[in-house]
């Protein structure tokens, strides 16, 4: 009826967020097209069932001591982690029919049987309820020589457990990188997860510095970005000299993690920042002085630049737990 009000309408108030949330725990098999599988949603069909989950904590540490017979106790020399223990008491279900139970089953074990070829491992991904993400690679061992107590293809599910190991035991967060030179300019934040923050900076390279937010030293990756007839960088007083000039349209990438030391020269596509073509010249870096950048620290970088181009120094800081 005209000129009757009936008031605002009514809007229920949203449903509080709730305090306590959990962790999401997430995998995905070697491959840049494996799927990622979301081991805490149910209505993926499968996912962690009860207590019994390892991996998230501290590794395993190979203690090295020193005794004297003429004298009490023992001393301290060091500490070394040791490979990572991994076990998932894992369901997969399905409620359709045997063949759906089947192709699901077959399909998560088949990303985990791709981690047995030399070199190649799946990520387990863990995701706070603040949204922090840190990664693992694993690499499946064995399924503790499972014992079927009924039919799943009957049923439509199976409880397994599932042993992996981290050959490298720290977890590690998202990439950090910082760039220096004139095409270093770049956005900061990743337009992806899992990509690194870029930091770009316009004052002297005498000033470049970089920090490590992780538990333990982390072994930079440099990426020196043509045009440049000579490049140094490293650590502190601890240098790497490229012998050799990078032109235009090209990079050379050193990783000084002591598993692969490698200087790898190719074409580069700044747009996606890769190499392609790319060739191995870490002999001609001849004596290399490599360091790590010590955890919780803010290092000075030694940088020097003739020429144009750009170097990008990149960490992946590491950590003792999963949060």
């Amino acid at each position: 009826m005209a000129g009757i009000s009936y008031g605002t309408p009514y809007v229920p108030p949203a449903p509080p967020v709730p305090l306590l949330r959990g962790l999401k725990l997430l995998w995905r098999g070697p491959g840049k097209d494996a799927p990622e599988w979301d081991l805490t949603a149910p209505q993926e069909g499968l996912g962690i069932v009860r207590e019994g989950v390892e991996g998230l904590s501290f590794p395993a540490y190979q203690h090295i001591v020193q005794e004297s017979p003429a004298l009490a106790g023992q001393w301290h020399r060091g500490s070394r982690a040791k490979a990572r223990r991994v076990f998932w008491p894992l369901c997969i279900w399905a409620d359709a029919s045997s063949d759906a139970w089947a192709v699901r089953d077959a399909a998560f074990w088949a990303s985990l049987g791709d981690t047995l070829e030399p070199g190649q491992t799946g990520t387990w991904t863990v995701v706070t309820p603040a949204g922090s993400r840190r990664h693992l690679a694993c690499r499946f061992e064995d399924d503790g020589g499972h014992a079927f107590s009924h039919d799943p293809f009957q049923k439509g599910w199976e409880v397994y457990g599932i042993a992996m190991a981290a050959d490298g035991p720290y977890w590690a967060s998202d990439p950090i990188s910082q760039a220096w030179g004139a095409s270093a300019s770049r956005a900061f934040l990743p337009s992806a997860p899992g990509e690194p923050y870029w930091v770009t900076s316009g004052s002297l390279l005498g000033a470049a510095s970089i920090t490590n937010p992780g538990d333990v030293p982390a072994w930079p990756r440099w990426t020196v970005v043509g045009g440049s007839t000579s490049v140094s960088a490293g650590v502190g007083g601890s240098v790497v000299e490229i012998p050799f000039p990078v032109p235009h349209g090209k990079a050379v990438v050193v990783d000084t993690d002591p598993r692969a030391q490698t200087a790898k020269y190719g074409d580069w596509d700044e747009a996606t920042r890769t190499l392609s073509n790319a060739v191995d010249r870490t002999r001609e870096l001849g004596a290399a002085d490599f360091a790590p950048v010590p955890a919780g620290q803010n290092l000075p970088l030694s940088i020097a630049i003739t020429g144009g181009g750009s170097v990008t120094a990149e960490i992946t800081p590491l950590h003792r737990k999963a949060w």
